[in-house]
């Protein structure tokens, strides 16, 4: 039933690493409510906080490595706000964040992983996450954002996962990765991409897992995935792809390593000689649940590594 933090009641606590105030009635933190203290984790999740005042966690800077604020009423982050240089965690799901602006995060220098889940979130400013530059691991998962721009990844030059699941994103503008090229996870799962141009995944060749699965995709242009020298998983299934493999020669050209292809649920009618040409390192195909009916001869000869194909695909062609 707590519902304030004073900092008399938490003096006496001198070697105190670990402080978990989760499952109160905690509506507000102010200025100085937590005094000098060796912190390491501080876990304030499911309370009633509103909003957060800068110098809360000042005297902390030089200890508190992990901050959970989960499940709280957060509408705003003011800029500046943790000036915490040992930071590496810090989660924000369950609030009620709408947009962030730039240099919000201006003060965490040392942070790993940032997770802003189920908030809402709508609009990232330009540099939104400036100031990160070791974070390699961003949860953006279960928003409405609309679009990924080099704008708000400015800055992100360690970022290695990028979870984007769940939001309403239709566009990647053309330059949006020149900050973050040592991405190797991307999760674009439900979202509402309806296109794949030359210029959606420019510069990701150290990028192991794609994730473009319930998404509206029905066009993919030739070099969409030219680049991605390093990509072993490609997930397209539940789009609406049909004529990319029927019609496109060479649609998955350069993606020498790739291992994994899941194109299940999708609307492909027939498969062409050259529609996987170049996938020497497949191992896993999955074309289920689409509703082919012809597949030309030879079409997956070049796949020496092919563990299985399912036996409708196998009377359909003669490998």
């Amino acid at each position: 039933m707590i519902s304030d933090i004073l900092p008399e009641h938490l003096r006496p606590f001198q070697a105190l690493e670990t402080l978990d105030l989760s499952d109160n009635h905690i509506s507000a933190l102010r200025m100085a409510s937590f005094p000098p203290l060796p912190l390491k984790y501080l876990h304030i999740n499911n309370n009633r906080i509103v909003s957060l005042e800068p110098g809360t966690f000042d005297n902390l800077s030089n200890t508190l490595q992990v901050l959970k604020l989960n499940k709280n009423r957060i509408a705003f982050i003011p800029q500046k706000m943790f000036k915490l240089s040992h930071l590496q965690h810090l989660e924000m799901n369950r609030n009620k964040i709408k947009m962030i602006d730039g240099l919000t995060f201006q003060g965490l220098s040392a942070l790993k992983s940032l997770r802003i889940q189920r908030n809402g979130l709508v609009r990232l400013m330009d540099g939104a996450f400036w100031g990160l530059s070791n974070m390699e691991i961003l949860q953006l998962d279960h928003n409405n954002l609309t679009e990924i721009t080099k704008g708000w990844l400015y800055g992100l030059r360690m970022l290695q996962q990028l979870h984007l699941s769940q939001n309403a994103i239709s566009r990647i503008s053309p330059d949006a990765w020149e900050f973050c090229q040592k991405l190797s996870e991307l999760d674009l799962n439900y979202n509402h991409l309806a296109r794949l141009e030359d210029s959606s995944f420019v510069g990701l060749s150290l990028l192991v897992r794609l994730n473009i699965g319930n998404n509206k995709v029905s066009y993919i242009a030739d070099c969409a995935f030219r680049g991605l020298s390093s990509l072993q998983i490609l997930d397209l299934k539940n789009n609406e792809i049909s004529w990319t493999i029927e019609d496109m020669n060479g649609a998955f050209s350069g993606l020498d390593k790739l291992r994994w292809l899941l194109l299940q649920g999708n609307r492909i009618r027939s498969v062409t000689k050259k529609a996987f040409s170049g996938l020497d390192a497949l191992e896993h195909l999955d074309l289920s649940n689409n509703a082919i009916m012809s597949v030309q001869g030879n079409t997956f000869s070049q796949m020496k590594k092919l563990k299985r194909l399912p036996k409708m695909l196998l009377s359909l062609c003669s490998l």
